[in-house]
């Protein structure tokens, strides 16, 4: 069983928009059975109450005084599984209380804060796109956002956050730097905090119209680096589909990549990467048989 973690469907309307249906064509042989759908929350419950195979959906409640009144409101959906945050809006931690106030909501509530975006790196991936390279730009973290995220999760312990793609860390096929390791290490030494080895392919560092390597040798070490320093119960699998597709056919060969790495973990490790810390961390329930 696959639950897959990061998860985009586009509403019906949208030019190329994929949904569902196209999702499960790719993924019916790979033993994905279900996801966490990342979108607008009413479009994606509103969806998501139509397709079992949407098992949690992360919302954007934007961090205003209005945030526990509409909280309550998506929360009352038991598919509510969470919400997103940038570090741009951690790094009004100290500015006032008004955002460890919804934090706190949050862990009230049970449910996931869904962090990127914390500690730089971004800006050294280009991403190709099908009509021609296109560079990531704009705000990836820094220091201050990293130092913010150690001070939400002292204050706020019972919040459960989980960062996605791997924190934006550009892979390039060499040994991670030591202010990376030194990053994931940070990251790590706070017990309320999981990542997701989504979009991994993603984060290849490319030149124009390149593709991301599809063996498992190119993110070894950085599957190494996050295994050593976060171990079996805070990983969890995510594609960023179909965003991902821009970089490399993660469904099929990024599946083949992190299946083939925790599987020399053994069992349990790959039962726990795959599924059961999604689980443990989104409180998602099953709504299929497959999904049990």
């Amino acid at each position: 069983m696959i639950i897959d973690t990061q998860m985009h469907f586009n509403k019906p309307e949208t030019p190329r928009g994929k949904g569902p249906a196209d999702y499960k064509v790719l993924t019916k042989q790979e033993g994905v059975t279900g996801v966490i759908l990342l979108d607008e929350q009413e479009f994606a419950l509103n969806l998501a109450a139509e397709e079992p195979l949407i098992v949690g959906v992360v919302g954007r409640v934007d961090y205003t005084p209005q945030f526990g009144k509409e909280i309550e409101k998506w929360g009352a959906n038991p598919l509510f599984r969470g919400n997103r945050c940038t570090g741009v809006e951690l790094e009004t931690l100290d500015q006032d209380g008004s955002f460890l106030s919804c934090m706190e909501i949050m862990a009230e509530r049970g449910l996931v804060l869904d962090l990127y975006r914390i500690c730089g790196g971004g800006e050294a991936v280009t991403k190709v796109f099908y009509n021609g390279p296109k560079a990531l730009s704009g705000y990836f973290g820094n220091q201050h956002s990293l130092a913010c995220l150690e001070k939400l999760s002292e204050r706020v312990p019972k919040l459960c956050i989980v960062i996605r793609h791997i924190a934006h860390y550009p892979i390039d096929g060499k040994p991670m730097n030591k202010t990376w390791q030194e990053n994931f290490r940070r990251i790590a030494a706070l017990p309320n905090v999981s990542m997701k080895v989504s979009g991994l392919m993603e984060r290849f560092v490319v030149t124009e119209h390149e593709r991301a390597p599809e063996t498992l040798s190119y993110y070894r070490s950085t599957l190494d680096m996050i295994w050593d320093t976060f171990g079996e119960d805070r990983l969890m699998y995510g594609s960023d589909w179909p965003v991902c597709e821009h970089s490399g056919d993660f469904i099929v060969n990024g599946i083949h990549i992190v299946r083939a790495y925790f599987a020399e973990k053994g069992e349990e490790a790959s039962r726990k990467f795959f599924w059961k810390n999604s689980k443990k961390a989104y409180q998602w329930e099953s709504r299929l048989p497959s999904q049990r």
